[in-house]
């Protein structure tokens, strides 16, 4: 157990780390307002990327960039929403995933329901064969 005397300090230590943090996410300035060299530190990790890439994958990647501009804000949200949730799922989850995927984009919309609502019904063995039956496109990297 912790002494009343420093339980005190740790108390006032964290709330003042978090305020701290608190204020420094609330006036991290907008682009605009950044120099150049600030600019030019975010930037440069992109440009080597983009850079050091094949043409297929510079064409690739400017073609994602346009996409994403042409997204709306509730648009780019739900994307970054199915990228975190794609980030967090097992190796066998993001599989099952891209499988699925894979197979409702050649399906009408109808059927695509009625997929949608037999997955949702499927025990994870029923998956597991289904997947195996259906295995996902081949992963395009280029």
């Amino acid at each position: 157990m912790i002494p009343d005397r420093y339980r005190f300090l740790l108390i006032t230590l964290l709330l003042g780390a978090a305020a701290f943090g608190a204020s420094a996410q609330a006036t991290a300035p907008a682009w605009e307002q950044l120099s150049a060299a600030q600019r030019e530190a975010l930037i440069a990790p992109l440009r080597d990327r983009y850079n050091s890439a094949p043409a297929p994958q510079r064409q690739k990647m400017l073609r994602h960039a346009e996409r994403w501009q042409a997204m709306s804000p509730a648009q780019r949200d739900q994307a970054r929403k199915g990228m975190r949730r794609f980030e967090g799922m097992s190796a066998e989850q993001r599989e099952q995933a891209r499988a699925l995927f894979g197979a409702m984009r050649s399906l009408p919309p109808a059927q695509r329901d009625a997929l949608r609502e037999r997955w949702r019904t499927m025990s994870s063995a029923q998956r597991r064969q289904w997947v195996h039956e259906n295995p996902p496109p081949p992963r395009n990297r280029d």
